[in-house]
């Protein structure tokens, strides 16, 4: 029951609304995207409560602390697939970005098991909010388009498949690759760890 507290219960509820965000924004139908923007920021939003919850009450734990980012890249991951299947961002940015975190998530569930915590880097916070924005900015402007008849839509097109957005995925992107390099960095301890314990285990 330890696990149990406002700051878990709000980020396995990013991780329950992830599926739906997804299914309503691919749906097609104009209210279920409008909806699926909707949960998305909201959930966004709710990124920086659970861990302002946590450090302020003092009930940080190695689960939270793994369900916590774990529901972010679920949330941003599906909100990515969904942008490259519209060729809003390039396959190729959507496969670095999934590698990384991929590895990441790998890594965690290793040191879970091992019970050996995984400290999560500043810039991977960072990397985290500005994809989040990213998401946010594209989900706005289809929003807009959506629900303002008096705004022309090919404009929000042009604004939507910009320089500008190709040039703000590019920037999550190389932060993606940057801090995985400090996330491998920082817990490179911890990694050479599990390779004593593999080579012990394999003897």
């Amino acid at each position: 029951m330890r696990y149990i507290n406002i700051p878990n219960i709000i980020s396995f509820s990013r991780l329950l609304v992830a599926p739906f965000f997804y299914y309503f924004f691919v749906s097609g139908n104009k209210q279920l995207v409008s909806l699926a923007c909707w949960i998305f920021i909201i959930a966004s939003i709710t990124d920086f409560f659970d861990g302002w919850a946590a450090r302020r009450f003092g009930i940080v734990t190695r689960y939270g602390e793994f369900i916590d980012p774990l529901a972010d890249k679920v949330l941003t991951l599906l909100a990515l697939t969904a942008f490259t299947k519209m060729t809003i961002i390039p396959s190729w940015m959507f496969l670095i970005i999934f590698a990384r975190d991929v590895t990441s998530t790998t890594l965690r569930i290793i040191a879970l098991a091992k019970g050996t915590p995984i400290v999560t880097s500043r810039t991977a916070k960072v990397k985290t909010t500005i994809e989040m924005v990213f998401i946010s900015y594209v989900l706005i402007l289809i929003y807009v388009k959506i629900n303002f008849s008096f705004i022309d839509p090919t404009l929000v097109d042009k604004t939507i498949f910009s320089p500008f957005t190709y040039l703000f995925a590019l920037i999550v992107t190389i932060m993606a690759l940057y801090s995985l390099g400090g996330y491998l960095l920082k817990n490179k301890k911890t990694i050479k760890m599990f390779k004593k314990v593999e080579k012990i285990e394999k003897k």
